[in-house]
């Protein structure tokens, strides 16, 4: 059934009239006129009822109808039939959840009833009219909730075929439709997947509201098209005949339905970054190495990359802009990313009184329709996401402070009184299990998900700063489990810490639950010999004893640039630069990602991203025998430069950087160097071998020399160079 208001009076503006218990009321026609309950109105299924007495000079065409409405102002209507003729009329008008459909759409979501809080009574006419209605006892009662014999699925869409790496999707409606469908306590769905090889998958499903999104100029426009209904995804990996089944949960009791088979075709497919079975400092991808390249995209805009380095503020068009971001990032040699599910970007859940949220344990669909298409923008444009689900502030009181607007918190309506609640009240951690169940249902299956990052800067939540490591190594536990179990497709989970490698804690990063362990690199400017230099942060991280090396597992750096509050342009372009490189010679499983990523983009600084990509074409890093070495590099005419060189060796090949620290220390305009030595070792074994020299900026081979080594001392002579070069040496 579907209720909508003539299209001439939808396109009029709504006149807004409080009444009390009895009032006259004079029309507004041919404008809408719109009267609100003004006494409490209940979520949930209700009744809008009224005495109206219509005037002998009422219009003929006199229509009414009722309407709830949500804190977001989502509008639902009925109308009654027909027309108000003059006399005594009891108006009653029940919403019931399988009655709500959206104003002016096709869309019909049934659980959007237990989120409506207004309701009232609306009039409408063709004709102009100031004729006086006497409106009584307007009221919005509860109703009872209408019993269900039976408890079943219908509209079921099983497709009996697929193809290994394309997703495949199911459809249905469980009836009764479940009042808080985001809540597995009262409702679940699983598919319980047997591959041809005998493993078997439970892939969790999820409620959908089916969406479209729409260019208004500033900004984009989402808004439900369809009934909300249950989806499972699962993407195939093996081709041959899957056995299926689903099994529903509701309040504890389980049923199951035998499907038909599924037959995918395709060859065996394995498209998901992995950490390197035989090297797990390292990423792979179907077997081949994966090294992440490109900038945080954690957001549309940074309001403190403007004030810092004087950006302009990127409009934030939600899908529109991210298309435009990976249009341009894709073909620059980047491969990854970072992106937050942060309140101002892509959370599902947040207070109710701000837009497009619906308060704790309710997700909003705009933003996870939102998420759904750049997933599928990246992957076209050949990027992985290392997706955050927590920023540090949702859980904080005091660092980029959140906590006073999440929906976990009881002014909101939430359920905690602190943010060190979060992590250990048993309310809070089942909502925040309930949502891993639904991210993990829904965007899974996606091989653009790099890694999953369950927090950003842990150590300036609550607990971090109270360095309560013990309670955050148990959630750590705890959450890493779980995700485990939801995500069948195995991405790799981390998390990760502010500043750099020192603020790491022990107990956490040692966890078996996490793959790998992502930092800042923010440092001091290194002026005059004072702070640090990035080069050596980086270094420092992996390469010595009580480093991040003793923990087995991938490091990345996922912010950097300067300091937190980033440092002027030219250190910024020289670290720019030369971090991917550097990064790649200390044995980083990826190059670290820039945090001014507007700065980036607004100066069409993808260049570092080609030059680096064409470094390691048909490289591998991998090897268990690799390790980073430091040479010795000097320049005869400048004895007392700073010369910074070390290599990523594996048996028979080296890729080596050698730098200038001046110019990475502050964008130092250094001199041309014709005369740098560098010493390779004094033990290298005999034979012959190939040197290349790589223009480090524009990332293609200078030149390329064979030479045969006797044994022993190995010197190469440095062709002229500024700034940075890079270098490959192997055995022929």
């Amino acid at each position: 059934m579907r209720f909508v208001i003539p299209s001439i009076i939808s396109c009029l503006a709504t006149v807004l009239t409080a009444v009390a218990a009895a009032v006259e009321l004079p029309l507004a026609a041919p404008l809408t006129t719109l009267v609100p309950v003004t006494d409490a109105v209940p979520i949930g299924e209700k009744e809008v009822s009224a005495e109206v007495v219509v005037p002998s000079d009422a219009p003929a065409d006199l229509g009414v109808g009722a309407f709830v409405a949500d804190a977001q102002g989502r509008w639902f209507q009925r109308l009654l039939p027909g027309h108000l003729t003059p006399g005594v009329h009891q108006v009653h008008i029940t919403f019931r959840a399988t009655d709500l459909a959206t104003g002016g759409s096709d869309a019909w979501a049934a659980s959007q009833g237990e989120t409506t809080s207004r309701a009232g009574l609306f009039f409408w006419s063709c004709s102009a009219s100031r004729a006086v209605m006497q409106i009584d006892g307007l009221t919005a009662t509860a109703l009872q909730p209408r019993s269900n014999a039976t408890d079943r699925l219908t509209e079921l869409e099983v497709p009996t075929s697929a193809t290994t790496g394309e997703r495949w999707e199911l459809h249905c409606q469980p009836q009764p439709f479940p009042r808080n469908p985001y809540d597995p306590a009262e409702y679940a769905l699983d598919l319980v997947v047997t591959t041809p090889s005998g493993r078997e998958q439970r892939i969790p499903g999820f409620a959908e509201q089916p969406m479209h999104g729409q260019d208004r100029g500033d900004a984009e426009q989402v808004t439900a098209i369809g009934r909300e209904r249950f989806t499972v995804r699962f993407r195939p990996r093996e081709p041959g005949v899957h056995h299926l089944r689903l099994e529903q949960r509701r309040s504890g009791a389980v049923t199951s339905i035998e499907l038909a088979d599924l037959t995918v075709g395709g060859a065996p497919w394995n498209g998901y970054v992995r950490v390197d079975a035989g090297d797990p400092r390292f990423f792979s991808l179907a077997d081949k190495p994966f090294f992440p390249i490109g900038p945080n995209l954690r957001a549309v805009t940074d309001s403190r990359c403007t004030e810092r380095l004087g950006t302009r503020v990127t409009p934030d068009r939600g899908t529109l802009a991210y298309r435009d971001y990976l249009a341009r990032l894709g073909p620059s040699g980047a491969t990854a990313a970072e992106i937050w599910m942060s309140s101002w970007n892509l959370a599902l859940e947040w207070r109710g009184d701000w837009p497009e949220f619906r308060g704790l344990g309710r997700y909003s669909q705009e933003r996870a329709w939102r998420f759904d298409r750049i997933l599928d923008l990246a992957l076209a444009a050949g990027i992985r996401f290392d997706v955050v689900i927590n920023n540090h502030g949702q859980a904080s009181e005091e660092v980029d402070r959140e906590w006073h607007n999440s929906a976990y918190n009881v002014v909101n309506g939430g359920i905690v009184t602190s943010a060190n609640e979060f992590f250990t009240d048993p309310r809070a951690l089942a909502r925040q299990d309930a949502l891993r169940r639904y991210i993990a249902a829904r965007y899974a299956d996606h091989p653009a998900v790099m890694a999953w990052k369950l927090w950003t800067e842990q150590d300036l939540t609550v607990p971090g700063r109270r360095r309560d490591e013990a309670l955050l190594a148990t959630w750590h536990e705890q959450a890493t489990a779980r995700w485990k179990q939801l995500d069948t497709y195995g991405h790799p989970l981390t998390t990760h810490w502010s500043g750099s490698y020192h603020s790491v804690f022990p107990q956490v990063a040692s966890l078996p639950g996490l793959d790998l362990l992502t930092i800042d690199a923010y440092h001091d400017t290194a002026v005059g010999g004072q702070g640090q230099l990035l080069a050596h942060l980086l270094q420092a991280s992996t390469g010595r004893r009580g480093s991040l090396v003793r923990f087995g597992k991938p490091v990345l750096v996922t912010e950097y640039g300067g300091q937190w509050s980033a440092c002027p342009e030219p250190q910024l372009i020289a670290e720019h630069a030369s971090s991917g490189f550097v990064a790649l010679v200390c044995g980083h499983a990826g190059a670290p990602l820039m945090w001014w990523f507007e700065w980036i983009d607004q100066g069409s600084r993808f260049q570092p991203y080609h030059a680096l990509s064409s470094f390691l074409r048909d490289e591998d890093p991998r090897s268990s025998q690799a390790q980073s070495l430091a040479f010795n590099a000097a320049d005869t005419e400048a004895p007392a430069a700073n010369l910074w060189c070390y290599a990523w060796s594996k048996p028979g090949r080296l890729l080596g950087y050698l730098m200038e620290e001046a110019w990475q220390a502050d964008g130092s305009d250094t001199p041309m160097r014709s005369k740098t030595l560098l010493n390779v070792g004094d033990q290298i074994a005999a034979g012959t071998m190939t040197v290349a020299w790589w223009d480090a900026d524009r990332g293609i081979e200078l030149e390329r020399h064979d030479l045969l080594h006797p044994g022993g001392p190995l010197s190469l002579t440095v062709p002229p160079w500024r700034h940075h070069l890079a270098f490959k040496l192997w055995r022929r």
